[in-house]
């Protein structure tokens, strides 16, 4: 308690209109807190919380502005009563506030022995599918592209959710929403309550909230005033076609067009994706582009798939998102990637078609030869791609050797290495900085992560021999034929990252790089490189214990 103010700013304390409008507007925005509690002594102290209800109670809630469920409600348990005969009967209730009320955030108090736990709605959380991150307790929703998005934060004693997820959830079980709050503020004066009696307000309905406003004083040694805002807002369900789940969950789809070929005039021709209005053989929309009609992309599409290997994994004539979605490509040629007009609709998710839309090109290129005899001839085909083949080699010759020397040529990769063998690539693009990404990634794999500790075991000890060189006395000591012509390239790819990487934008690096490409574009030497190590793997998975 401090001073006394006078009386104008005493009643505007007490009328609490911002806390009011708090109040009022909370499910509006962005986020919506569910659970609250703040307690500033003297001062004021207040909570919020949140139940969902059905819509037979609505008329019972709109009563009072009390809250129908308290913190700690809605848990299981018993309740006892006489039957007609006067027979006490004892039942068992999933939910003691049932069935009319449903909790959101149930609270479990541990009465001062170990924390309160907060626990959310099982159904809310599986309904809408949330994955809670165990370090923070924060819950996030999973797109249907695999990306994910805050759902539910926990910050201090507050706890709040995103509103389109509490509509989602309210449209698929058709319930309200109550959003309750309950604040008192202090104040001192000199004043009696009487004096501030015209403040209150007896429960009363404004738009979609009940509100109850109370003044009264508290008996102690100094003169002081407080007020108690209750407000009860009730927020009906939106249709249940809203809550966007099966079989809800693609009316609000957009299928973008996409360039299929060009007129006689150069100019491009586009058509939707959406699978529905496409041909077929069987002869649906006859006069429309076939469902596998050929759609090409520049390269650099695939970047953002490449760069994010945790979540997606771009292989062989597949691209996927774990195992929520996938869709086949034709990445055969690194010149262009390929996809089917439909399987773009079909298995491309929505938030993600824009992306592609922004690399569509023409089609100037062809379909690969092993995606034309995978798809229209049901023949299996090796891609001819130097991407895909060198790291079917990298693996190979792994297992080859593991097989053969009991250990592998090379260490597993871990830390922020685990996935290069699924970041390397062919440059999707000709800068500089593709460039060296992809070099220092082919630095890591074929030298980097050699096996020393095996490759060197029977080896007389060199000082400060490096790697290469005790692969080189390796294949040597064993009669391998190709020593000279490996080696020659681990020492090369070498030289680039040291030379290159470090300096690309000195003259000299910029010298030593035009002469290592000798007129191949930054493209085609990786690609090189790929396939004159895919070579060595080849003629080392040949080598053995008896040479």
């Amino acid at each position: 308690m401090g001073n006394t103010v006078s009386h104008d700013d005493a009643a505007e304390v007490l009328r609490q209109s911002s806390e009011r409008k708090a109040s009022q507007t909370n499910g509006n925005g962005p986020w919506t807190v569910v659970c609250d509690s703040w307690h500033e002594s003297g001062e004021r102290n207040g909570g919020r919380f949140a139940t969902f209800a059905t819509p037979s109670y609505r008329e019972r809630a709109m009563q009072s502005a009390g809250w129908d469920m308290s913190t700690g409600g809605g848990f299981p348990g018993f309740s006892q009563h006489y039957d007609g005969d006067g027979a006490w009967v004892t039942a068992y209730h999933r939910n003691i506030d049932g069935p009319d009320l449903e909790p959101l955030v149930l609270v479990q108090r541990m009465h001062g022995v170990v924390p309160d736990a907060y626990l959310i709605s099982e159904e809310f959380r599986l309904l809408l599918q949330l994955w809670e991150d165990k370090t923070t307790g924060n819950f996030y929703s999973l797109s249907e592209d695999g990306s994910k998005e805050l759902a539910i934060e926990f910050t201090g004693s507050q706890i709040r959710v995103r509103t389109p997820l509490l509509r989602r959830y309210q449209a698929a079980r058709q319930l309200d929403l109550l959003l309750f709050s309950d604040t008192r503020v202090f104040v001192d004066t000199d004043e009696g309550t009487d004096t501030f009696e015209d403040l209150r307000e007896e429960d009363h309905v404004e738009n979609d909230s009940v509100v109850f406003l109370g003044v009264g004083d508290i008996d102690l040694d100094q003169s002081q005033v407080f007020s108690r805002l209750l407000v009860k807002r009730i927020l009906p369900p939106p249709p249940q076609e809203k809550s966007r789940i099966w079989p809800w969950d693609r009316d609000d789809e957009e299928y973008p067009e996409f360039i299929i070929g060009e007129d006689e005039d150069g100019r491009p021709v586009r058509f939707t994706c959406e699978e529905d209005k496409l041909a077929n053989y069987f002869g649906m929309n006859p006069d429309a582009p076939n469902y596998l009609t050929p759609v090409f992309f520049k390269p650099e599409v695939l970047k953002r798939y490449y760069d994010d290997p945790a979540l997606y994994s771009v292989t062989d004539g597949r691209l996927r998102c774990g195992h929520l979605w996938g869709v086949h490509i034709d990445n055969g040629n690194p010149a262009a990637v390929m996809v089917f007009l439909g399987d773009i609709g079909r298995d491309i998710p929505s938030s993600h078609r824009d992306h592609w839309r922004a690399y569509n090109v023409p089609p100037l290129a062809k379909m690969s030869e092993s995606a034309f005899r995978r798809s229209f001839l049901a023949q299996f085909a090796e891609s001819e791609n130097p991407e895909h083949l060198f790291k079917n080699a990298y693996l190979a010759i792994q297992r080859n050797w593991i097989e053969k020397w009991g250990w592998g040529l090379y260490r597993a990769a871990d830390g922020s290495d685990a996935e290069l063998i699924q970041r390397v690539r062919i440059p999707l693009n000709s800068t500089d900085s593709e460039f060296e990404a992809q070099l220092l990634s082919l630095a890591k794999l074929l030298i980097d992560l050699l096996n020393e500790a095996a490759i060197a075991k029977d080896l007389s000890p060199v000082k400060d021999e490096k790697g290469i060189s005790k692969l080189k006395r390796f294949l040597q000591a064993n009669g391998y034929e190709h020593v000279d012509r490996d080696i020659a390239l681990l020492r090369r790819i070498q030289g680039l990252r040291s030379r290159i990487a470090a300096h690309t934008s000195g003259s000299s690096g910029q010298a030593f790089l035009a002469e290592e490409l000798d007129g191949l574009s930054k493209t085609d030497f990786i690609e090189k490189l790929m396939r004159e190590a895919t070579q060595m793997f080849a003629d080392l998975s040949e080598l053995g214990p008896n040479g």
